[in-house]
């Protein structure tokens, strides 16, 4: 594992939005309790990455890691990964994606938000130019409709992190692109900005909760399960008997139901 991922005093924009989606399963994986599964999603995702933004020695230790996950028994490779290569060779044919793909990579710097050390890791910084991240995602639509999919998929947290990261270590506010490839056949391949108003209202949310979400992490506050996530499916015991029409619903939905039923 890299060891910019092993758990320690820094928060991460990964693990900010882990404790948002289940502080109970952020937890379980600090103290090693629970090992995320790795979909066929986070391989392909890292394989493109790997090959686009990774230092040549990084790139072979990920090769040498993943190999038989990418490629059959015989040496051919799966079909997502055949599929991955395609995105990867759009993207190459694309000048403006390998414009906003080019520059230090995998650069990693060290700030502070709300008095919580943050540590970050860039696809691609541009000193003085630019912040871009590569996305490989299944389409340029949001499951949500009404949103993004930088929204949906909180990208957005990224964006604004890493600009407050930079800001923080060179005075410098840098705009952040999205360099974008779909799994689609044939993929689609994008080069989008994410505007200051946007970063502006994510890094607002991430300063209003990552406090609580430190609290948490430093063991003063106990760590709710959000009862949807493999994690919670796995290891919750069910303590009492709900009503049948608050089947699916999280904690904070049934106390919400339940609050707005008595009303």
């Amino acid at each position: 594992m890299d060891d910019y991922y092993k758990p320690d005093g820094f928060m991460t924009v990964s693990q900010y939005k882990s404790f948002r989606d289940c502080p109970a399963c952020a937890m379980a994986t600090i103290r090693g309790e629970w090992v995320r599964p790795r979909t066929e999603a986070l391989l392909v995702g890292s394989y493109v990455d790997s090959v686009l933004t990774s230092a040549p020695e990084e790139h072979v230790a990920f090769m040498e890691e993943n190999h038989r996950k990418l490629f059959k028994k015989n040496g051919d490779p799966y079909a997502y990964t055949l599929k991955a290569d395609d995105a990867i060779k759009r993207i190459k044919r694309q000048p403006l994606a390998m414009k906003y793909l080019d520059g230090e990579h995998q650069t990693v710097m060290y700030g502070m938000i709300e008095g919580v050390p943050f540590k970050i890791k860039m696809d691609t910084y541009h000193p003085g130019e630019f912040i871009s991240d590569l996305k490989y995602l299944a389409s340029l639509r949001s499951p949500n409709l009404f949103e993004s999919p930088i929204k949906y998929w909180g990208y957005d947290i990224q964006a604004a992190c890493y600009q407050e990261i930079v800001y923080q270590n060179t005075g410098e506010k840098l705009p952040f692109y999205f360099v974008i490839a779909t799994k689609e056949d044939p993929a689609k391949v994008r080069v989008a900005q994410i505007s200051q108003a946007d970063m502006d209202d994510a890094l607002t949310e991430v300063k209003k909760n990552i406090g609580y979400y430190c609290d948490i992490k430093e063991g003063k506050i106990p760590a709710e399960h959000c009862e949807q996530c493999d994690y919670c499916v796995e290891t919750m015991i069910q303590k009492e008997v709900i009503d049948v029409n608050e089947l699916g619903m999280n904690k904070k939905q049934r106390d919400y139901q339940r609050r707005y039923a008595n009303a």
